[in-house]
């Protein structure tokens, strides 16, 4: 429905560029689904993304990703679905390349802005449809990346070093927010003793984020241990494999 009236609200502007103000402006976008489409999609868009999360959660056990497809996904496949639909029911210029005016022959040639909106009848869709191409990549390229992390947390686990990290920089937690994006600083020792900074960035429940000061578990390979791409720490004190994020070096 969002799509649709997106596409619906494009006409209008399309159909203004296109033909003139005498000219024709017959679509077959109903009237009624301009005024409302807007409102009720994003109504209707916020409903079905919230269910879709909660059964998403619930069917993969996790809070902090999505599996098979994310809400971005399936928002921007349904635009592509939506103003492709809505691009059938466009209204025709009256003369391609020019605003024809019936009654004062005040003709105008379409300039590029003209030009750019008549051939939105295949760039919008197609546009949203790159969009959901690469939106998907995305999520196989992060759903292949955080696999790949997680064998690596699993070997550090067995073979490496578990050590408790002290949190030095955290975000005060918002207390009227569930959830929050917890850009965190922890400062670990190795196994020289030698004291090392790592940052991480993670979303957690407003509760689990660490005040300054506290110690969250971190892992690391002792033959490396400046190797960043070896290191990762539990944010919210989880001590299961799922539970550890990777990090970068501190600034």
């Amino acid at each position: 429905m969002l799509g649709f009236a997106v596409g619906g609200v494009f006409e209008q502007l399309r159909v203004m560029s296109i033909n003139s103000v005498f000219g024709s402006w017959e679509t077959e976008t109903p009237i009624a689904f301009r005024a409302w489409g807007l409102p009720l999609g994003i109504l209707g868009l916020i409903v079905t993304l919230g269910l879709y999360g909660t059964w998403n959660h619930r069917y993969s056990g996790r809070s902090d990703f999505f599996v098979i497809v994310g809400p971005l996904t399936i928002v921007l496949a349904g635009l592509t679905v939506g103003t492709w639909l809505a691009s059938t029911m466009w209204a025709a210029p009256d003369a391609v390349g020019v605003a024809v005016d019936p009654v004062f022959g005040q003709n105008e040639t379409w300039g590029i802005g003209a030009w750019a909106l008549y051939a939105g009848t295949w760039w919008l869709p197609g546009l949203f449809a790159l969009l959901t191409v690469l939106s998907l990549i995305g999520r196989v390229l992060a759903a292949r990346r955080r696999e790949r992390n997680g064998r690596v947390v699993e070997q550090l686990l067995a073979r490496g070093v578990r050590t408790e990290a002290e949190i030095t920089q955290a975000p005060l937690p918002e207390p009227s927010a569930s959830r929050m994006i917890a850009p965190l600083v922890a400062r670990f020792s190795d196994s020289e003793g030698v004291s090392r900074w790592v940052a991480c960035t993670a979303a957690l429940r407003t509760r689990d984020v660490p005040a300054v000061g506290a110690r969250r578990p971190l892992v690391f390979d002792p033959a490396d241990p400046g190797d960043v791409q070896r290191i990762f720490l539990s944010p919210a004190g989880g001590t299961d494999p799922s539970s550890f994020e990777p990090v970068r070096a501190a600034q």
